[in-house]
């Protein structure tokens, strides 16, 4: 929120004036957030609506116990369950013991609720449990809500809803079809004989709630029906995957994958069946869409009337350069206006003196600003002169010929907030039928340009990560007001019109700014509408003379800096000739959210930017997973993805290898696919192999645990492989020390070093409130299997020792992919919560006492335990989680054996002084082993060379 100079408005007023709005408001002291108290009272019906729903259920749950005939109903459900074994269906009985289970676990608030809202005045809104914990905050004196506690009742709403769904399930699953009529009509009967009256039965009342349940949330129960495993989908899904990527299917073909694959169809393998499908075989919901035109014809345009948003203090002008061609103006400023939502903006029109009806258009277009010149300046002039009426923080200039695309301007806007040392950012262009016009703009040596893309597919891969360029065309720019005023405008060198947008990127670089395409903003442009298309006759021959001009204005760094025409476009497509350039290889682009392996790769891929590299990055599936692709590609990284990519892949690396300097290999199995084919280029560059972990000991380790002759078999095939891949790169990297030294002691000739896993923040110790804070978590991908054993074991060998002494104590278990196994733990004591947002799982964070990390096998330095480190939370783990952190004793806890372990995480919990004593050397020892100057010395030693 902007601060204004409002001497007669006092911070009440603002307040109230919030509430009236259901807006939140920023307090500067307190630096929390102002929730309405009509928020608060819609999210406490529902609590309460959702609540009575849940007990009612249950009630009915437990009644049926209570009747002959439901009893006869479980019996029968037990006989007919043994017949279809491998029938997924919840019954009757699963109901039973859903009733006699806790409503839910309820989240005690860090702040109360507003000062002047009684709980005793509005008890119809609040459950007897709500209020009690409500009521605990009161003494806090707190008398505002921070924006945690409308989170907060969310999500135990949404919880409840869970919870009354899944009941409504069992109901409609056990008392629903033939068998259930039948059940039905038999305890109605029951009910006749009992009570001599037609009263509904108990099955009858549970049915008849379902039924008016079903009528309000059918698409609910729907969506929680499909979401159950269906074997048959995920076949379906991965021939939808193969017939849409043949080539990219047969790539990645292995017969362990095969195997993998039969098993999990056949039900065999139920170990995150969903997560393995999904990213391995991914289906593309996103298609090429045609751009969205307003069309409008000249009797039609004069009929039409607009209004736009009024702005007090804009923070973008659009400046609109108009003469004549009313039908095209309003087209414009029609998409402009259904478009931009969002941002506080201006409309300029600059009329350079029309004679059509642009004379009139302020009587049809309300709140915009037109700026009508004497006499005709032309395109140059006429821009430079309504600049000057521009009140907002940006400019942007904008062809009437244009029609700006949804999300257009945030885009843009956001490039500034997000980016360092930008100047000018103008977004991708696109013909009225969708195909790309201008990614961006080259500048050759002889001033001619290339409007790259031109004619491509505006999906491709290289038309859509961010990147600096040569120019953007003046069709859509923008920039800050203050640096155009700088400048002057646009050069008059260049009246009346060409190459002033060339010039202004120029002037711009000039300045130690960067000119910087965002292809996540679309504008269609009608091109040649203007000034027409033949550079031989009208205005456009301006552009051929304007050409000579501007070569002899910048002869010097045209000479220097750019190339010859059509020379080295891989280069001079982004001005990236003088970047170092890394091509990452790896499964997939990085999850960064869901395992520590991906989201070291991704810290890693942001930090080489962040140092001026010019990434790549190629996934072996060469799929476009979202988020995190265009996350990516915002980052500036080129993600090489799709079918023409798969099949193509060695050709490009073949007309490419000169210009890269790394190409960085991920994983043993992954680099098996690839190095054949990179080591036989002509130019084949530096590479460097990251493990992740040391397969052959970590499969060493697990076999170990289990005594599995056949793990220990496959830890020495793993062994043969990783050697053949050391022998073929020229640096090898691993996060721990002990991999390392094991490197070191069977392959004694490879050049190994150690590489931080991550880049950490330095961890806040001094918000660890140790009276505040309960609980216990683990955070791990159950993707990993070492994850799944560990929390396991916990659970069996260790939480009930600890429960023996702190009877309150819960375990908080956070990871995406949670397999059968672990969501069957769930409890009032082990609260299984899958995979959460960064921001759920920071709070997490700010409530926990302990982590807990009680690895038995595995390799390589544990993400989820730096995680822990950073989040300044006291820390146990087992030998093998801390292993290949240096000094690991002096910041953590140690213990191996289930009783060792229990005795070391009950005085742990239990102490303040032993918990604050390990958080007292966390800041020190980040700052010595983990932070940013430290993982870019690695990067340039090891990694760069």
């Amino acid at each position: 929120m902007k601060t204004q100079n409002c001497a007669d408005i006092t911070l009440v007023d603002v307040i109230n004036l919030m509430k009236m709005a259901g807006m939140e408001f920023a307090h500067l002291n307190q630096n929390v957030s102002i929730i309405s108290e009509q928020d608060i009272e819609s999210e406490l019906k529902k609590n309460a609506y959702l609540e009575d729903e849940l007990k009612r259920f249950s009630v009915g749950f437990s009644q049926i116990n209570s009747s002959k005939i439901g009893r006869v109903a479980l019996k029968l459900e037990r006989i007919f369950s043994k017949i279809p074994l491998s029938s997924r269906r919840l019954h009757l009985r699963d109901a039973c013991i859903i009733s006699i289970m806790p409503v839910a676990e309820r989240s005690r608030f860090a702040n109360c609720v507003l000062n002047n809202m009684s709980l005793r005045d509005k008890p119809k809104y609040l459950s007897v449990r709500y209020a009690q914990f409500l009521e605990e905050g009161i003494s806090s004196g707190i008398d505002l809500v921070n924006d945690d506690v409308i989170y907060k009742i969310e999500k135990i709403n949404a919880k409840l809803y869970q919870d009354v769904l899944n009941s409504q399930a069992v109901i409609g699953k056990s008392l629903g079809g033939f068998r259930g009529a039948i059940l039905r009509v038999l305890d109605s009967l029951s009910s006749v004989v009992r009570a001599g009256s037609l009263e509904k039965s108990y099955l009858l009342r549970l049915w008849s709630g379902y039924n008016t349940f079903r009528h309000y949330h059918n698409a609910d129960l729907k969506a929680l029906h499909s979401n159950r495993f269906n074997r048959l989908k995920y076949l379906f899904q991965v021939l939808r995957y193969a017939l849409a990527n043949p080539y990219a299917s047969i790539r990645t073909f292995t017969w362990h994958r095969f195997i993998r694959l039969a098993k999990v169809l056949l039900g065999i393998d139920k170990l995150n069946t969903g997560a393995w499908i999904e990213q391995r075989f991914p289906l593309d919901s996103t298609s090429a869409e045609k751009p969205i035109i307003f069309a409008v014809d000249e009797s039609t345009a004069q009929c039409l009337e607009l209004e736009f948003p009024q702005t007090v203090q804009p923070l973008v002008s659009i400046i609109v350069p108009v003469y004549n061609q009313y039908a095209t103006t309003i087209s414009c400023l029609q998409s402009l206006l259904a478009h931009s939502e969002g941002t506080d903006y201006e409309v300029i029109i600059a009329d350079d003196r029309s004679s059509d009806l642009t004379v009139s258009i302020a009587s049809r277009i309300k709140n915009v600003r037109v700026v009508r010149n004497e006499v005709n300046l032309g395109f140059l002039k006429n821009c430079n002169n309504a600049a000057k009426f521009a009140r907002g923080k940006y400019v942007l200039l904008l062809n009437n010929d244009t029609n700006p695309q949804p999300g257009w301007l945030k885009s843009l806007l956001d490039v500034f907030s997000k980016q360092e040392k930008v100047g000018l950012v103008g977004p991708k262009l696109l013909f009225e039928d969708g195909v790309l016009q201008e990614a961006g703009g080259i500048i050759w040596r002889d001033a001619s340009g290339w409007n790259f893309g031109r004619g491509q597919s505006p999906d491709a891969p290289e038309y859509n990560y961010l990147k600096d360029v040569d120019y953007i065309s003046g069709a859509c720019v923008m920039l800050e007001k203050s640096l155009w005023d700088d400048l002057g405008g646009f050069d008059e060198l260049f009246c009346p019109a060409y190459y002033e947008d060339t010039d202004l990127a120029f002037q711009i670089r000039a300045r130690g700014l960067r000119t910087v395409y965002q292809p996540a903003s679309s504008v269609v442009h009608f091109e040649g509408v203007s000034h027409g298309s033949d550079i031989n006759s009208g205005i456009k021959k301006q552009q051929r003379i304007n050409q000579g001009v501007f070569r002899d204005k910048w002869k010097q760094v045209l000479d220097s800096e750019n190339h010859h025409v059509g020379v080295d476009v891989f280069n001079a497509r982004e001005r990236a000739a003088s970047q170092k350039t890394v091509l990452f290889i790896d499964h997939y682009v990085p999850f960064y959210d869901k395992d520590a392996g991906s989201r070291s790769t991704f810290l890693y891929v942001k930090t080489m930017v962040e140092m001026g590299y010019r990434i790549k990055f190629l996934g072996a599936n060469f799929f476009p997973h979202q988020p995190y692709t265009e996350t990516l590609q915002q980052l500036g990284v080129e993600v090489l993805y799709g079918e023409r990519f798969a099949r193509n892949w060695k050709l490009w690396l073949e007309e490419n290898a000169e210009y890269l300097d790394v190409i960085y290999l991920h994983r043993p199995h992954i680099t098996e696919d690839f190095i054949s084919e990179i080591k036989s280029l002509k130019k084949c560059p530096r590479l460097v192999y990251f493990g992740h972990d040391l397969h052959c000991l970590r499969t060493e380790r697990e076999a170990n645990i289990s005594d599995d002759k056949k793990l220990l078999k496959a830890a020495g095939e793993w062994k043969e492989r990783e050697y053949r891949i050391f022998q073929q790169v020229d640096t090898v990297l691993y996060p721990s020390d002990v991999e390392v030294k094991a490197v070191k002691e069977f392959s004694p000739k490879t050049n190994v070093a150690q590489l931080p896993l991550y880049v950490l923040d330095t961890p806040d110790v001094a918000n660890f409130d140790f009276s505040a804070r309960k609980d216990l978590l683990f955070v791990g991908g159950f993707t990993h299997t070492p994850n799944v054993d560990a929390v396991l074991w916990f659970a069996s060998e260790v939480l009930g020792k600890v429960i023996e002494v702190h009877p309150d104590i819960r375990l908080h278990v956070v990871g995406s992919n949670v397999p059968e196994a672990i969501s069957s733990l769930a409890s009032d004591k082990i609260i299984v919560h899958g995979f959460v947002s960064d921001a759920e799982l920071d709070s997490l964070y700010r409530s926990i006492r302990v982590c807990v990390v009680p690895l038995r096998y595995g390799a390589g330095v544990k993400g989820k335990v730096l995680e822990a480190l950073q989040a300044a939370v006291p820390l146990i783990t087992t030998p093998i989680g801390a292993e290949g952190i240096p000094e690991a004793a002096s910041v953590m806890e140690i213990a191996e054996a289930a009783e060792d372990f229990a005795s070391s995480l009950i005085e742990m919990y239990g102490n303040e002084q032993k918990c604050l004593q390990q958080l007292a050397g966390r800041a020190d020892f980040v700052s010595e082993h983990f932070s940013l100057g430290v993982v870019r010395s690695a990067i340039e030693d090891h990694i760069l060379g």
